[in-house]
């Protein structure tokens, strides 16, 4: 046992103790020392990909001019319509609806290759469905025959009323029109109804005439039969 201490204790004394340097004050560094510069690593973020946005599509530029070629009409006067369609932007536009609304009084309308909606007197509409091509010019046909109107109707004109057709471009399913253009034809107005209305008028102001006259008349041809010598 003793033996064994001796030999830790001799042990513990052979083995070196910490260094009196390691607990000396260090020396403030003399001037103009610099202290050499650590290593850095510059971080270098990755590289994100670029976002992929669709390109806007290119602005679209459509006109239309509508025109049957005279500036007045009458009841029973069909109407032959031209109309113009131009694509002025460099991009195809695909299945354009084009649209004609009809004069008011018209009773029936035809046009190739459209599809005509409503029948009989009253608001009767073409339908055209076209590619147009870019920087290209469509041309569509329609026609109308008027009837005679119906009812009275605001005047444009002393005299005259008037005949109205429009035509729209829709692009895209669109309910708003791209482009639109119209075309009005005067018609002059008929006074069928105020002279019907004026010869019921004369005969009713004659005979009222002949109520209050007629038994002053009575009268004084009795006088008269009475003051003659029998």
């Amino acid at each position: 046992m003793r033996t064994a201490v001796v030999c830790a204790l001799l042990c513990a004394a052979t083995l070196p103790g910490p260094s009196a340097a390691a607990y000396a004050p260090q020396a403030p560094p003399a001037a103009g020392y610099v202290a050499p510069a650590l290593p850095v690593t510059a971080y270098v973020p990755h590289a994100l990909p670029a976002a992929k946005y669709a390109p806007a599509p290119p602005a679209v530029s459509v006109t239309v001019a509508v025109t049957d070629g005279r500036d007045d009409a009458e009841a029973g006067k069909r109407l032959d319509y031209r109309i113009t369609v131009h694509n002025l932007g460099p991009t195809a536009v695909h299945r354009a609806r084009i649209e004609q609304e009809m004069p008011a009084t018209t009773t029936s309308a035809t046009a190739p290759g459209a599809t005509v909606e409503g029948r009989g007197m009253g608001r009767q509409k073409v339908i055209w469905r076209s590619d147009l091509p870019a920087h290209d010019i469509q041309v569509f046909t329609a026609t109308a025959v008027l009837g005679d109107r119906t009812g009275r109707t605001g005047s444009a004109a002393p005299g005259t009323l008037r005949a109205a057709a429009t035509v729209c471009v829709y692009v895209d399913e669109s309910f708003a029109p791209t482009a639109c253009s119209g075309d009005l034809d005067d018609l002059p107005e008929t006074h069928a109804d105020a002279g019907a209305g004026g010869t019921w008028g004369w005969w009713a102001a004659a005979a009222a005439a002949a109520a209050l006259l007629g038994p002053g008349v009575v009268r004084a041809v009795r006088r008269r039969r009475g003051a003659a010598p029998r």
